[in-house]
């Protein structure tokens, strides 16, 4: 059996690296950023928020080390505002995810399950689609979460807390994948659209001419002696072609 050629597996390969970076785009809670202008800080406070989760930290008790401050992701509370650019690009980018992790999948495996052409070219279809939809994730900039958002404004309620934030996010690391992985989206259909699928090797079926040839002795026995000459291996469906000719 042939091995698939580097060229035929390369729209999976693309495939999942656009996955992975759409992965961290998704449920990363760093996607968009607020950086304190003013305020009686030492140092300027970065706030970061994503499509799902939003940075915050907790406190921990630690008989070894102290007092611990902890980063890590949270899940936006109640009464969040969220509008219809926010609740779109959480949609966009889980069908995303979705359609490209299954498509995705079925190309890795496209040296074992040897598609056609045509399925080759519709999961080109499909990375396009997704491309589309990692694209429309960044409507979270123009949403809430960016111009108007409350969990902010709780923030700068607080009581102790004297830091300015600006009124509109900077893109963070978030961003920059969803970014990454609409280009990787957009390569890999380019590459499903251009290349050519892995082959499946043909099975074959050895040939041989036999000849028999009879001999009489003088004593008048009948020898008879067998020849074999090995063919060419001949595909199965080449085979059945020459038995319906002849």
């Amino acid at each position: 059996m042939a091995r698939p050629s580097a060229a035929s597996m390369l729209p999976g390969v693309l495939a999942a690296f656009a996955w992975i970076t759409s992965l961290f785009a998704g449920v990363y809670c760093k996607f968009v950023s607020f950086t304190s202008t003013g305020g009686n800080t030492a140092e300027p406070v970065t706030l970061y928020f994503g499509i799902w989760y939003y940075q915050g930290w907790s406190v921990v008790q630690n008989s070894v080390q102290g007092t611990v401050i902890l980063e890590s992701c949270y899940n936006y509370p109640d009464g969040t505002n969220f509008d219809a650019q926010w609740r779109s690009a959480k949609a966009f980018s889980t069908m995303a995810l979705i359609i490209g992790g299954v498509v995705t999948f079925w190309a890795l495996l496209a040296g074992c399950l040897y598609p056609s052409s045509g399925a080759y070219k519709a999961g080109g279809l499909a990375y396009l689609v997704c491309c589309l939809f990692q694209g429309l994730s960044l409507l979270l900039l123009s949403s809430n979460a960016c111009h108007d958002n409350n969990v902010l404004a709780a923030v700068e309620g607080t009581e102790g807390v004297n830091a300015a934030f600006p009124e509109s996010c900077s893109m963070a690391a978030g961003g920059s994948c969803a970014i990454a992985g609409t280009v990787l989206w957009f390569t890999a259909a380019l590459a499903a659209l251009w290349v050519k699928p892995p082959v499946r090797s043909p099975i074959t079926v050895e040939t041989q001419d036999v000849t028999y040839t009879k001999t009489t002795g003088a004593d008048w026995t009948a020898v008879v002696s067998e020849q074999v000459v090995k063919g060419e291996p001949v595909p199965v469906g080449e085979m059945g072609k020459e038995e319906q000719a002849v």
